[in-house]
């Protein structure tokens, strides 16, 4: 499936996850809060959960608000992991981090946050937020487009200055009052400390190539990238528009480029000269815009409880992993066996089991899934269990249950397109893109039904865009299979 992407600036290795305690062990009770776009899972009290979710669906306004002027509607749910005492989100995620963004057992995007983290740093969580829906607007990002673009949003967040924000701010290395809750664009509050990280300049060449990974404790490469984003939205404002709509129409980040900015071509080294002089001139003198953004989140929400194995298996999708395989392996066994103690008939817990122990028993997973044929998840890994032949029905349940699991949307797709049914599958396939326009292998899945059906320009399209997400030797792999049978199909 789609790789991780964590997008927390610094991941450290964590301790085992010993001291946390489940319910199940004596742990404070866990509930789930679902709202209109976050399903809530937290130990925190009811008065501190409910105020959570008002909190993260202002969050999900404001930032809507700031990308696209408007309250549009955003498929899916994200789910968000609230740990009330910080001691139990360290081992869960590292002491370095206040919050992180990953992808959960099913794909499900989520953020992981220590319950203190919303009201001592919001712009972390709006950081992480921005990243999940920008991917809607704009499937293909270069990383420093993703990080420069949630370094700008995040400041709708902030918390208010002391003293008012002038409607201009002063130059940008000092920018002393640039803070104030509801400013998109404004000065992020992490930008201080990483000025005192590492303040180097950052070449255009290297930055318009950048990883998303940085050296050591430095955030270079987010600086340089925020630099870059809010240079272009001041100063080259029609350009930047026209950029950003060919990359979200196109999906291809270079072209964009060259076809927005020719005077700044990549391949040219006296044009990216010309962007370094400009981005220095702007980082030491410029004078920025930025604005105010207002919206108001939609407070309904019903709750209910979390069993103590389901939270061992939210914890097992989202927690950052030791470094030593053994050490990975042990702690994993050891949060699935404590799963199956305490729910023994949990399906999803009993199939990650037999797959970490390579031990595969399709009758017994069977026979735990009609034990409960209410839960869409475990329709969803017993089709994947099965034999081809036997996917369709046990997928289809899963999509029935659950319409809004990207993943049980593109298993069923490809199956139906491999099985010769690709009109059936194509707007299955189309639904799953719909909730998980980053996944390149739901793009790839989409490319595949449209080559089934002889729509050769658009599997093409679409197999080269799921390459430039997710450039690894497999996707390529599908790109060669697409592209001989659209040449054979002449």
């Amino acid at each position: 499936m789609s790789a991780r992407w964590v997008l927390a600036l610094f991941l450290i290795a964590a301790p085992a996850f010993a001291a946390f305690r489940c319910p199940a062990r004596g742990g404070a009770a866990w509930r789930e809060y679902r709202s209109a776009h976050f399903l809530v899972d937290t130990d925190a009290s009811a008065k501190d959960g409910q105020a959570l979710v008002r909190k993260l669906e202002h969050v999900h306004s404001l930032i809507l608000q700031a990308l696209v002027g408007e309250q549009v509607e955003i498929p899916g749910r994200v789910r968000v992991l609230a740990f009330s005492d910080p001691t139990d989100f360290a081992e869960m995620g590292g002491s370095a981090l206040s919050g992180y963004y990953d992808r959960g057992v099913f794909d499900e995007p989520s953020i992981v946050l220590p319950l203190n983290s919303l009201w001592n740093d919001p712009e972390t969580i709006a950081h992480e937020l921005t990243h999940h829906l920008s991917f809607f607007l704009f499937p293909v990002q270069q990383h420093w487009f993703t990080e420069g673009l949630a370094e700008w949003v995040q400041t709708v967040a902030a918390l208010p200055a002391d003293k008012g924000t002038p409607s201009l701010g002063s130059h940008i290395v000092r920018g002393a009052n640039a803070l104030s809750g509801g400013m998109a664009g404004s000065i992020p509050f992490n930008l201080v400390s990483w000025l005192g990280y590492d303040s180097r300049p950052m070449p255009a060449s290297e930055l318009l190539a950048w990883d998303g990974r940085e050296t050591g404790t430095a955030a270079r490469g987010h600086l340089w990238s925020w630099l870059l984003y809010h240079w272009l939205w001041n100063e080259r404002s029609k350009a930047f528009a026209d950029y950003q709509k060919r990359l979200a129409d196109s999906g291809d980040p270079d072209s964009s480029w060259r076809g927005a900015f020719p005077e700044f071509d990549p391949r040219s080294p006296a044009a990216l000269a010309k962007l370094d002089d400009a981005l220095e001139r702007y980082r030491s003198t410029g004078r920025f815009a930025f604005f105010k953004v207002q919206a108001e989140g939609n407070p309904a929400f019903s709750e209910g409880p979390v069993t103590s194995a389901d939270l061992h298996l939210y914890i097992l999708g989202l927690r950052v992993w030791p470094k030593d395989k053994e050490e990975r392996l042990a702690l994993r066994r050891s949060l699935l066996e404590e799963a199956l103690a305490e729910d023994r008939g949990n399906p999803i817990a009993l199939y990650e089991h037999m797959r970490l122990m390579d031990k595969l028993d399709v009758p017994a997973l069977r026979a735990a899934v009609q034990a409960r044929p209410a839960d869409w998840r475990g329709w969803l890994v017993l089709g994947e269990a099965v034999l081809q032949a036997d996917k369709e029905p046990l997928l289809r349940k899963a999509v029935e249950l659950n319409p809004l699991s990207s993943r049980a949307q593109n298993e069923l797709a490809w199956t139906l397109a491999v099985d010769g049914k690709p009109r059936e599958a194509l707007p299955v396939a189309n639904k799953a893109l719909d909730l998980a326009p980053w996944d390149a292998n739901i793009v790839d899945t989409l490319a595949e039904v449209a080559s089934r059906l002889g729509k050769c320009a658009e599997a093409l399209q679409l197999e080269k865009r799921a390459v430039a997400t997710s450039p690894g030797e497999g996707l390529k792999k599908r790109q060669e299979v697409i592209e001989q049978r659209c040449s054979t199909s002449k």
